[in-house]
């Protein structure tokens, strides 16, 4: 039997992989302490760049109301970019060695886990409103703003390969609700689309795979993701046409999601068959190479992958019944 890496690997790539991972299972989460620096998680804290977070059982968020600055213009006046050489990632990796698994990875994919892509940057600075508005009123200083911050992440991703030695780099930057996109598909090729697609090179020239994690009915720019070198898409909804999109883009695309994770085997109160349910819907509608399931389960202190849940167990068992293929 292949391990949890080879079959994960198989999978992506649009093999014959054995069995659908189960994120939680067969990859192995690297970088917290430096997400954390980046978005402070599960608690109350205030960011590398300044910014204040509050925890909720969902997550933690930007302070609400909190707006560095509400002209984008003078975005300079106003953020210090972190200094990435003064940031010793290597003590950070040494921290969490004890969670990640022998020589490197050899059994399980090691994905690292960083904080805000360019988009959220402005939006934890300026409120979604205003960072939207921004986009369409001062389009070249959102690229100017969007240029820093690709600089500042390059560098920062390519120390943070250097000390975990990752198999996948995971970036955040949302930018979709449930019904579509924030702006316009043109308005993200335009002003979002190229700092992602620098990212995406940096990220494939050190041998790594470039993950985006997108939460959000945003299939209308899967083909740029596809086109920039995007090699998985993390918090797939099931509000997009996901089994349609593992078919279109088998070994050029991998979909790691699938839960309904804003719908009821989310919610806090979920039951067991509610959960082994959601399970058996996934297994069935997305059994495709490339599938990832990446279960979403929140209890009153969070979220249960980072502070366990007992329904762990039966989703657990569930997916151990239909995971074959």
């Amino acid at each position: 039997m292949m391990t949890p890496k080879q079959n994960a690997l198989e999978s992506i790539y649009g093999g014959k992989p054995e069995y659908v991972p189960l994120s939680h299972e067969d990859v192995q989460l690297a970088g917290m302490a430096s997400l954390d620096q980046e978005a402070p998680l599960m608690r109350n804290g205030t960011d590398i760049f300044g910014v204040p977070w509050v925890a909720t059982k969902e997550g933690s968020i930007p302070k609400p109301g909190f707006m560095l600055f509400d002209d984008v213009r003078e975005w300079e006046k106003h953020v210090k970019i972190p200094d990435v050489a003064s940031m010793d990632f290597k003590a950070m990796a040494e921290a969490e060695k004890n969670r990640r698994p022998p020589s490197g990875g050899e059994e399980k994919l090691v994905e690292i886990m960083d904080g805000l892509g360019p988009f959220q940057r402005l939006v934890s600075f300026m409120t979604f409103e205003e960072a939207l508005c921004a986009l369409v009123m001062e389009p070249q200083a959102c690229m100017d703003f969007f240029e820093a911050v690709t600089e500042y992440k390059i560098a920062y991703i390519n120390k943070l390969i250097d000390a975990y030695n990752p198999d996948i780099y995971c970036l955040g930057d949302d930018n979709a609700t449930a019904r579509g996109l924030f702006m316009s598909p043109e308005t993200f090729r335009k002003l979002i689309k190229p700092y992602w697609a620098r990212m995406a090179e940096a990220v494939t020239k050190r041998g790594v795979l470039f993950n985006i994690h997108d939460c959000g009915k945003c299939e209308e720019i899967i083909p740029d993701m596809v086109e920039i070198g995007v090699r998985v898409w993390q918090s797939a909804q099931p509000m997009n046409d996901l089994a349609g999109i593992l078919d279109k883009y088998r070994g050029q695309l991998a979909i790691e999601g699938g839960w309904d994770s804003s719908g009821p085997p989310s919610y806090i109160g979920a039951d067991e068959e509610m959960i082994r349910a959601e399970v058996r819907r996934c297994l069935t509608e997305y059994k495709k190479p490339g599938f990832f399931l990446w279960p979403s389960i929140i209890n009153e202190r969070g979220n249960s992958v980072f502070v366990g849940d007992d329904r762990l167990g039966a989703l657990r068992d569930e997916w151990l019944k239909y995971r074959m293929f």
